[in-house]
């Protein structure tokens, strides 16, 4: 049984960090007597159970028709009518479909004993079958030192050459809970309950897909801002655009956009994003660090720097360090609320098959195990070491896949392997609460309807933004103003 002081507790007291501020927004769940986690809320959740859980994380008890617990949802979800998932939501449904059907950042623990993941494992959830425990983090999950776990490079992981993926984590002991699969609380193994056995991915009508899928976003969008501070953060790129786009009906709800500069291409986008707002009639922000070149971007001092980068390692379980956003202090300027992200709309243009059709010539939907392997990005020597040490792995996970998303394992590998091998540095923005609105298997399974070759010529996404904000479309995208002025100079 876990015991305190967890490794979270061990590790700050080391560094001489504050445990409330470092870990905040995370959680344990254990059956354990003797765990106590100071400033933590605890919710009983029947048969033993206890969940230990900051404050600022929000919540919502969940409640069968005749007022039964149905369970807790941690983080936020919308549910499939576009309705925010709030404390005491009544089920109409059986939990596990309301988890199918929920958008959003969350962990999902069902009263009858299990755990699930959100759709791309955007609030990372890990547990410990030794001692059966589960948490938001490994730091968070055991009480003794982390235990490195064989065949990986926790040194390169920290430099972001390399990656935990396959639902691995920086502990030997520690596993993931991959999305799409539930964790039984009763033998602590995963089983895949998404998509189901007999799914079709049947390529029908995309202008009605995008329409839908188009307003599927929108409904997420409007149900987050109208129950919480929400900020836009807004770039060169098309996914912020396309959240732009699809917030418009709700821009009233929204507190504001911004934009974070950290170097010269961040210039560039914030140029563009007060263009975007400005359009939309929405106020916008920029934080930057960085003033024209190099010499001028203004950083922490060395020893700040240390301490920023290690209490953002604790945070997030080791998966890589922080970015010039928090390095720099932007990301805690940004006014506290819920932060819009849109990482998962990668999908849109099928990033994960980049050299897939070309390597896979022969068939368009055909398969090359070699490829998505390395694709994972696991080690830093690459191909033929990542290929030989983890194809096996692969090729498990694969085998979980129903047989109509076999032909879209790279897609699937993308939203169960290599986000939720990253996306635990969501935890290291403590003074925000992170969510991606297209974090929907709705909304994921629309993409896995459109054709491919057309996914990576930007041809749907491209349709979403002339449906959603025709507006928009005419305002320039990050690599055309790049060119354009490397062109000139």
């Amino acid at each position: 049984m876990l015991t305190a002081p967890l490794a979270a507790h061990m590790a700050c007291d080391a560094a001489k960090f504050d445990f409330a501020r470092t870990f905040r927004g995370q959680f344990t769940l254990s059956r354990s007597s003797g765990l106590v986690i100071d400033g933590y809320r605890v919710t009983e959740m029947g048969d033993g159970w206890r969940l230990h859980h900051c404050s600022s994380i929000p919540y919502a008890r969940l409640e069968h028709d005749n007022g039964d617990p149905a369970g807790l949802v941690l983080g936020i979800a919308v549910d499939d009518a576009g309705q925010l998932v709030t404390d005491g939501y009544t089920l109409g449904a059986s939990f596990e479909k309301f988890v199918t059907d929920a958008a959003g950042r969350y962990v999902a623990f069902d009263a009858q004993g299990a755990v699930y993941a959100d759709p791309s494992g955007s609030m990372g959830v890990v547990f410990d079958a030794q001692t059966r425990t589960v948490a938001s983090t490994p730091l968070m999950c055991v009480n003794r030192p982390l235990i490195d776990t064989p065949r990986f490079d926790p040194g390169a992981i920290q430099a972001g050459q390399g990656t935990y993926a396959l639902g691995y984590t920086r502990d030997a002991h520690v596993r993931g809970v991959m999305p799409n699969h539930r964790l039984d609380l009763a033998t602590f193994t995963l089983s895949r309950f998404w998509p189901l056995a007999d799914a079709q991915f049947a390529i029908e009508n995309p202008e009605q897909t995008v329409a839908a899928m188009g307003q599927r976003l929108s409904d997420v969008i409007g149900a987050i801002a109208k129950g919480h501070t929400t900020l836009l953060p807004l770039t060169g790129g098309r996914d912020s655009r396309n959240l732009a786009a699809a917030a418009k009906p709700h821009l009233s709800n929204v507190t504001q956009s911004f934009t974070l500069v950290s170097n010269w291409q961040g210039q560039i986008d914030a140029e563009l994003g007060e263009q975007i707002a400005k359009t939309l009639g929405i106020d916008h922000v920029t934080y930057a660090s960085y003033f024209g070149d190099a010499r001028n971007r203004k950083t922490p001092g060395k020893l700040a720097c240390r301490r920023i980068k290690r209490s953002f390692r604790l945070a997030t379980g080791y998966v890589g360090d922080p970015n010039n956003d928090v390095m720099d202090g932007l990301a805690r300027k940004v006014p506290k609320g819920v932060v819009l992200r849109g990482n998962v709309m990668e999908l849109f243009k099928a990033n994960h098959w980049k050299r897939g059709l070309a390597h896979d010539a022969a068939h368009p939907d055909g398969h090359d195990a070699d490829y998505a392997t390395e694709r994972l990005a696991i080690l830093p020597a690459g191909g033929e070491k990542t290929v030989a040490t983890f194809k096996p792995d692969y090729l498990a996970w694969k085998t979980t896949l129903p047989e109509a998303a076999q032909a879209l394992a790279y897609d699937f590998a993308f939203i169960e392997s290599l986000l939720p091998g990253w996306q635990p540095k969501f935890y290291g923005y403590t003074r925000n609460f992170l969510v991606n609105p297209f974090n929907d298997r709705a909304l994921i399974e629309g993409c896995l309807r459109l054709p491919v070759a057309e996914r990576q010529a930007n041809v749907y996404n491209d349709a979403l933004l002339a449906h959603l904000a025709p507006e928009l479309k005419d305002i320039p995208f990050l690599p055309e103003v790049k060119l354009a002025r490397a062109t000139a100079a």
